[in-house]
C-alpha cells in the first residue's frame, strides 16, 4: 500500500476511534437499548463483535510473525516478495477486524462508562491495554510500509509484537480484576 494512502487511513480509524470513545462516556448513565447501543445489544451482533475482534488479533499476530520472518532474510526473490505481500495483507486486513469489533463492542450495552478511570480498576487496566492496541496498529502498519528501510520496517514489526505481550498482560489482568 502506497504511504499516504496507508497514514490517511491510519488517522481516518484513529480519529474515530476518538471520536467514538468519547461517545461511550455515557455508558453507565441511561440503561435504555435506543440507538446504536440497542443495535449493538442483541445477542448474534455481540457475538460477531467478539468474533471480529479475537480474529482481527490472531489474523494481526500472524501477520505480524510472517512479516517479521520475511524482514529478518531481506532477498529479491519474487516469491519471498509475494509472501511479504500476503504478510502487510493479513497485517491490514487483522487491523481493520480487530479495530472494528473493538468499537462495536465499546458501545453494547452494560459497557462500564470510560468517565471511571480513576474509579473503576477495571477501565483503568483496559484504556492502558487499549493505548497498547493504538500503538501495536500504528507499529504493524508501518511494518508494511514498502517505502521504509527493511531495518526500520524489522524494527516496527519486532515493537508491535512486543505490545502483543503487554496487551495480553493487560487482558489477563483486566479479567482477574473484571471477577474479583
Amino acid at each position: 500500500m502506497r504511504r499516504p494512502a496507508a497514514l490517511t487511513l491510519l488517522a481516518a480509524v484513529t480519529c474515530t476511534t476518538l471520536l467514538a470513545a468519547g461517545m461511550v462516556a455515557a455508558h453507565g448513565e441511561d440503561d435504555s437499548l435506543s440507538g446504536i447501543r440497542g443495535l449493538l445489544g442483541g445477542f448474534d451482533v455481540r457475538v460477531s463483535a467478539s468474533f471480529m475482534h479475537t480474529i482481527g488479533a490472531i489474523l494481526l499476530v500472524g501477520g505480524l510473525l510472517k512479516l517479521h520472518s520475511h524482514l529478518r532474510k531481506v532477498t529479491q526473490d519474487e516469491n519471498e516478495l509475494t509472501r511479504q505481500l500476503l504478510a502487510c495483507r493479513l497485517v491490514w486486513v487483522g487491523v481493520a477486524m480487530n479495530l472494528i469489533g473493538g468499537l462495536m463492542r465499546l458501545f453494547e450495552p452494560g459497557h462500564p462508562s470510560l468517565l471511571e478511570f480513576f474509579a473503576d480498576r477495571w477501565v483503568t487496566v483496559m484504556l492502558a491495554k487499549h493505548a497498547f492496541v493504538l500503538l501495536m496498529a500504528g507499529t504493524s502498519i508501518h511494518a508494511t510500509f514498502e517505502s521504509g528501510t527493511p531495518s526500520a520496517r524489522l524494527l516496527s514489526a519486532r515493537m508491535a509484537l512486543a505490545t502483543v505481550v503487554v496487551i495480553g498482560a493487560l487482558g489477563s489482568l483486566a479479567g482477574v480484576i473484571g471477577t474479583v
